[in-house]
């Protein structure tokens, strides 16, 4: 028989990186920092960090389920105060690159039946994919940011936010607690 004691053993494989996140995250979600942690992350999420909060809101609905709306709601505000940060983040932004670009939003789009200025285009128009985009996986840095970029009105740009990052805490935070256990075999694999 030959000795399998010396034969070299197979080398481990490296977790991936959204396993690592995972893991590193539902480590702190059993700690007593879990709660400042989401809600710092929710706040500069809005702003300009790559982590969204929901990498810490699931592992947190997990571990406690009958508090997955008060997450779900102060994620929310936490999220929404970020995303004003953005905003105003973004209009500073447009302030320098429209000067520095020398980008004219005064100027007249006539085509496709528009008869309207850039700006005007913009402004009006992004709330609905501010909208879409708060609900939708999509970094909401990006989308608070676009929004003060192109002049969407704040009350526009609030509406949105509310709305969507609304629905989408609530649908991921109550998707984690009614689907709890086989999400979780789910997100270990």
């Amino acid at each position: 028989m030959s000795d399998m004691s010396s034969a070299p053993s197979a080398p481990v494989a490296k977790p991936s990186w959204y396993r690592r996140l995972y893991m590193r995250m539902e480590a702190l979600a059993s700690t007593k920092h879990a709660l400042a942690a989401m809600l710092v992350v929710a706040v500069v999420d809005g702003s300009f960090f790559p982590v969204p909060p929901f990498a810490l809101l699931v592992p947190m609905v997990l571990a406690q389920p009958k508090k997955w709306a008060y997450y779900a709601v102060l994620g929310t505000v936490a999220s929404l105060f970020g995303g004003f940060i953005g905003y105003y983040l973004g209009t500073l932004i447009n302030a320098g690159a429209v000067s520095f670009l020398q980008i004219d939003l005064n100027m007249r789009v006539e085509r496709f039946g528009i008869d309207s200025t850039l700006g005007q285009l913009l402004g009006e128009n992004f709330w609905a994919l501010a909208l879409l985009c708060s609900v939708l996986p999509t970094p909401f840095k990006v989308v608070a940011i676009g929004s003060g970029m192109v002049a969407v009105p704040l009350d526009r740009f609030f509406l949105a936010a509310v709305i969507g990052r609304t629905v989408r805490f609530v649908l991921v935070a109550g998707v984690m607690r009614f689907a709890g256990p086989t999400a979780r075999k789910w997100l270990r694999v």
